[in-house]
C-alpha cells in the first residue's frame, strides 16, 4: 500500500474511532439528562406527599379527633392523606410508584419489604441521612429510587401509635392491636419511597 494510502486509512479509522466515541458519549449524556428528568419529578411527587402529611397533621387532624372514638376517619393519617393524594398523581405519571414503607405499621398493606426495610435501617443507622437515590433489581427489571425517612417528630402521632391502650377505640376496632404501637418521638419509623422503572430512562434517552 502507498503511503497516501497508509495515510488515508489512518484517517478513516481515526475518524470512525471518534465517531463512535461521539456517539456513546452522547447516548450516555441524553441517558443522564433523562435519569435527572425522572428524578426530578420524582422529587417533585415526594415534595407533594410531605406537604399533604403536614396539612393532614396541623389542618385536618386537630378537626376530626375528637370523633375518632365514636368512628375511625382515616382522614388523619397523613401516610392515608399523602396515598390518596398521590394516587390522583399518578393519573398523569403513571411509571412514578410511591409508598410509605415502614417497620411495625397499623395497615399490613404499608409494611415495609425486605429491599425497603434495608432502606429503612439505613436511615436508622445514619441519622443524618435526608435523602438516598440508588438503583435496584426488581421482577421486571432494574429500577430507581428515591427515599426519605419518616421519623416521628409530632408527639401528637403517639396519641394513635404510643401504646395501644391509649390508642382510639375506633382504630382498635378497625385494625386490632397487632401493629402500629410501640413508637417513639424522634424514632425513624420508616421511609417515603419514589420508585420508577430504569427503562422509562432509557426509552427518554
Amino acid at each position: 500500500m502507498s503511503l497516501g494510502g497508509k495515510f488515508n486509512l489512518i484517517l478513516i479509522i481515526t475518524f470512525l474511532v471518534g465517531m463512535t466515541a461521539a456517539g456513546w458519549l452522547s447516548y450516555k449524556m441524553l441517558q443522564q439528562n433523562a435519569r435527572d428528568e425522572i428524578l426530578h419529578t420524582a422529587d417533585i411527587i415526594m415534595e407533594s406527599a410531605l406537604a399533604i402529611r403536614n396539612y393532614t397533621v396541623s389542618q385536618v387532624k386537630p378537626l376530626l379527633v375528637p370523633h375518632m372514638n365514636d368512628v375511625f376517619l382515616p382522614q388523619t393519617v397523613p401516610a392515608y392523606a399523602a396515598m390518596q393524594s398521590i394516587t390522583g398523581l399518578r393519573k398523569k405519571y403513571p411509571e412514578y410508584s410511591y409508598k410509605e414503607a415502614t417497620l411495625n405499621p397499623t395497615n399490613p398493606v404499608s409494611r415495609a419489604t425486605d429491599w425497603e426495610t434495608s432502606i429503612v435501617e439505613y436511615f436508622r443507622n445514619n441519622a443524618d441521612a435526608k435523602e438516598l437515590v440508588g438503583e435496584h433489581e426488581t421482577a421486571i427489571g432494574l429500577s430507581l429510587y428515591i427515599a426519605r425517612p419518616i421519623q416521628v417528630s409530632n408527639s401528637g402521632c403517639l396519641s394513635c401509635h404510643g401504646e395501644s391502650e391509649d390508642a382510639p377505640r375506633a382504630m382498635l376496632a378497625k385494625y386490632g392491636t397487632a401493629g402500629g404501637f410501640g413508637w417513639h418521638l424522634d424514632e425513624i419509623i420508616g421511609a417515603q419511597i419514589v420508585n420508577v422503572p430504569m427503562s422509562v430512562a432509557l426509552e427518554r434517552a
